[in-house]
């Protein structure tokens, strides 16, 4: 082959060579422009709150860059709807504190006018401050609960639940009842407990237990008796309750756990109708329960349910 072939052929090829790349290179900076647009759109979709819509199935480049951007949209949904859940948490505490807050504040201010006359005498102002006072603890205890509540709904309350008995804090929950219930002369009694171990955190459980010792002192009759006892099952056991108050409508077994109802036995009686709400959060929080069983003109029983360990 004349030197002059080769030369020609060898820029045949090179031509061909140069092509060829021109064309991949095009095709290419095509592809991937086309990607670079997808992206941006993507991100645009994003932050304007929009859907990415579905790709087809594959795993080419375009599909995998669409997955990679909708889980990020899904993780950016989760923690906006987490925010949206803080922000309605936080607006419905307000309302609540707002609402909740007018009563004791309104008595307090009314005894602190009270108390500035220059002529009060000493038996009077004496009892003013004691009301005063009473309302001050009333007040300071539904801060308390109402703060509570928010971070059990939330999710951010910590409790140290563990098997432990529940014994100690039910002893403890009852001494810290006896002031109120020796003022009415009302009787406490407890039946032997198993010492049988339920899973729950002593703080929290213990005022589960003294809201519902403090509602039994507050509807049962003067000289009645309120009469504690355990039960255990195969998964949970089980503290009851039992008081000689004026009972319960079946019809309201399941709105009086609900956060600020209260029943029509509570008709003139002071409450907010949080406790038993917040019993409630709290149970849940350590795998329980709460039910009543009850019957007008003939007490209540309330039952709190824990789970016992089981064997394995």
């Amino acid at each position: 082959m004349k030197t002059e072939q080769i030369l020609l052929l060898f820029i045949l090829i090179l031509l061909a060579a140069c092509t060829a790349f021109a064309w991949g290179f095009a095709h290419y900076r095509k592809r991937w422009f086309s990607l670079y647009q997808n992206v941006q759109n993507f991100q645009k979709t994003l932050l304007e709150d929009g859907q990415i819509p579905a790709g087809s199935p594959g795993e080419d480049a375009e599909n995998i860059i669409r997955d990679g951007f909708v889980r990020i949209e899904k993780k950016y949904g989760r923690e906006r709807e987490a925010a949206l859940r803080d922000k309605d948490a936080i607006q419905s505490l307000i309302l609540d504190l707002s609402h909740q807050l007018k009563t004791p504040l309104a008595n307090i201010r009314l005894y602190q006018e009270l108390l500035r006359a220059p002529d009060l005498p000493p038996d009077k102002k004496k009892q003013l401050e004691d009301r005063m006072e009473e309302q001050t603890h009333k007040l300071d205890w539904l801060l308390g609960s109402l703060f509570k509540m928010a971070d059990l709904e939330r999710g951010t309350a910590t409790l140290n639940a563990a098997y432990t008995s529940v014994i100690p804090t039910v002893r403890k929950a009852v001494e810290s009842i006896l002031p109120k219930a020796d003022q009415k002369k009302i009787r406490i009694e407890m039946s032997p407990f198993l010492d049988t171990p339920l899973f729950h955190d002593p703080a929290w459980t213990e005022e589960v237990f003294v809201n519902l010792l403090e509602n039994a002192v507050k509807y049962a009759p003067e000289e009645t008796t309120i009469h504690l006892s355990m039960e255990c099952y195969e998964t949970y056991g089980s503290v009851c309750i039992r008081d000689e108050g004026p009972g319960i409508p079946k019809e309201e077994y399941s709105r009086i756990f609900q956060k600020f109802y209260r029943g029509s036995s509570a008709a003139g009686r002071e409450g907010w109708g949080i406790g038993l709400y917040l019993s409630r959060l709290i149970l849940e929080k350590e795998r329980g329960y709460i039910s009543v069983d009850s019957a007008v003109g003939e007490g209540s029983c309330f039952s709190v349910f824990l789970p016992v360990m089981t064997k394995r």
